[in-house]
């Protein structure tokens, strides 16, 4: 789908207008993003990298793998003897915390960099406000579930009519080269990026968890089960053993975060694997009525 462009201005003088956000990942000003270097620190702390797949990549992956698809089990049950009580809280990050976070690297599909506050803030930020969505592992089927949903519930006809300008962006722990394979399981129009370092996950609060947490609202048709299974095909779905490994941390948890300018209007982490705000929490935050989706 080719980009979409408002026919009105956004409210605030100085601010882009807001594209329908298909491949907005590539459509940044030019010179604007860095070469990638594979060698670069940002890529070998993943533990999908190459230099771990052997270990931490392959262990988690055949955990999984492992799980029995016998519908008599109560995985359920199995999965509560892993919960726990995280200390995450949905407190906003401090202006320090944030400047440090801006630096941190992202990359799009092609392995190119930018620093995360290319996103947020500046004349690159699109619209008045950005709400950044960061998912787990590449093949985690809870998130893409998610993203399918918030899909549905924000179509482009939404999406340039809110009361107040607000551009989509996702955020993945996996390698940058499995983005493509993950748009195309997701189905989603909204720019992709990776954080495979996971270094702007842990500055801004995220954590980790064994915890599979109860059925959200958007994964009431997904059992278990499915899930599981879901995810061994997505990684027996992609080309290549090295790529197969660079999903993404198995365990990372992720959140939503709104801000506007250098500031976070609201933010939720999740507490475990299947925590994302739900659809109605971020259709009320962004201003979206029922009735304005068309």
């Amino acid at each position: 789908m080719p980009f979409l462009h408002r026919n009105e201005s956004p409210r605030r003088k100085n601010i882009p207008a807001i594209s329908w956000p298909v491949d907005r990942e590539k459509g940044l000003k030019p010179g604007q993003f860095v070469s990638h270097n594979r060698e670069d620190s940002d890529l070998t702390g993943t533990s999908y990298s190459s230099a771990q797949s052997q270990s931490t990549g392959q262990t988690s992956l055949h955990s999984v793998e492992a799980w029995p698809q016998s519908p008599s089990i109560d995985f359920d049950a199995h999965f509560d003897q892993f919960r726990d009580d995280l200390d995450i809280s949905d407190e906003y990050p401090s202006q320090e915390t944030l400047k440090a976070a801006g630096d941190i690297s992202i990359y799009d599909a092609d392995g190119n960099s930018m620093p995360f506050k290319n996103l947020i803030s500046g004349e690159t930020a699109i619209g008045e406000r950005q709400l950044i969505v960061f998912v787990r592992h590449f093949y985690c089927g809870a998130c893409q579930a998610y993203l399918k949903a918030l899909t549905t519930a924000i179509p482009h006809s939404t999406y340039f009519s809110m009361p107040v300008p607000t551009s989509i962006t996702v955020i993945g722990c996996g390698s940058p080269n499995l983005i493509p394979h993950y748009r195309q399981a997701t189905g989603t129009p909204f720019p992709i990026f990776a954080d495979p370092s996971r270094k702007l996950y842990k500055a801004l609060g995220m954590s980790w968890t064994l915890d599979m947490g109860d059925r959200p609202q958007y994964m009431q048709e997904i059992s278990i089960p499915q899930w599981l299974l879901g995810q061994v095909q997505e990684v027996k779905a992609v080309k290549g053993t090295r790529n197969k490994m660079r999903g993404g941390h198995p365990f990372q948890i992720g959140g939503e975060f709104l801000f506007e300018g250098e500031k976070v209007e609201w933010c939720h982490r999740m507490r475990h694997m299947r925590n994302h705000a739900e659809i109605n929490v971020i259709k009320r935050i962004l201003g979206i009525e029922d009735g304005d989706i068309l």
